[in-house]
């Protein structure tokens, strides 16, 4: 799947930056790496991209300060007036949250480091209990609901639709097992038979009505896309 293979290419530079102790060059990664510098480029769009995205600072041989980094989830934390997410700080803090994952163990660990409290994991049992009517359609089938998902795993996110609507947002090969940019096919594919529905295009409105982890994927697909 796309997410496993962008964190074996994280861990690899992550891996190259601890054997020689500074920030690696994509010369440094041909040469003595796992894996082609090409290759972060094609999955990253570029060599500084995916430095960024491992947590580095693309214009310094250090990793970002502790301190700056606990900094950083506070004004965050101030700006929304409640703990923010990993997603959160993606889209709308100055480090990646991957950052913190690397420094701390995990991005709750992070937040207590920072004197805040975590937000609640999501139970297994609201997963179990759909909603009557599908969010997309509104339709409500006798068959029940699907649980659409946008993240698997243990943090797995998504939202509930019928048949019908699952197999719109899926279509064209929108799905993990086929395309590693199913991700952004599929919410391409959910903008538009959204705007069909509601005529709605706000960002934010659409990342919270369909519980999308972020919502610079909702605006870059949007931006991808003619509704």
């Amino acid at each position: 799947m796309g997410e496993d293979r962008r964190e074996e290419l994280l861990d690899a530079l992550d891996k190259l930056a601890e054997e020689l102790g500074e920030i690696p060059t994509s010369t440094q990664m041909n040469d003595q790496g796992e894996y082609w510098a090409s290759q972060y480029n094609k999955e990253f769009g570029g060599w500084n991209e995916a430095l960024r995205e491992a947590g580095f600072e693309t214009n310094q041989v250090r990793k970002v300060p502790t301190d700056e980094l606990l900094d950083e989830i506070r004004r965050l934390a101030r700006e929304l007036n409640r703990t923010p997410t990993r997603d959160q700080m993606d889209d709308r803090g100055e480090y990646y949250g991957r950052s913190y994952r690397l420094r701390f163990g995990s991005w709750n660990e992070a937040v207590r480091r920072a004197g805040l409290e975590p937000n609640q994991r999501i139970s297994q049992s609201e997963f179990r209990d759909p909603p009557d009517e599908c969010r997309l359609c509104g339709a409500a089938p006798d068959a029940g609901l699907d649980f659409h998902h946008w993240r698997y795993g243990e943090n797995k996110t998504g939202c509930y639709l019928c048949r019908a609507c699952h197999d719109d947002v899926h279509a064209d090969g929108a799905r993990p097992d086929e395309d590693s940019r199913w991700l952004m096919d599929a919410v391409e594919n959910l903008i538009r038979c959204h705007a069909k529905h509601s005529g709605e295009t706000d960002v934010r409105a659409i990342a919270n009505w369909y519980n999308i982890p972020s919502e610079g994927l909702v605006a870059s697909a949007l931006s991808n896309i003619e509704v």
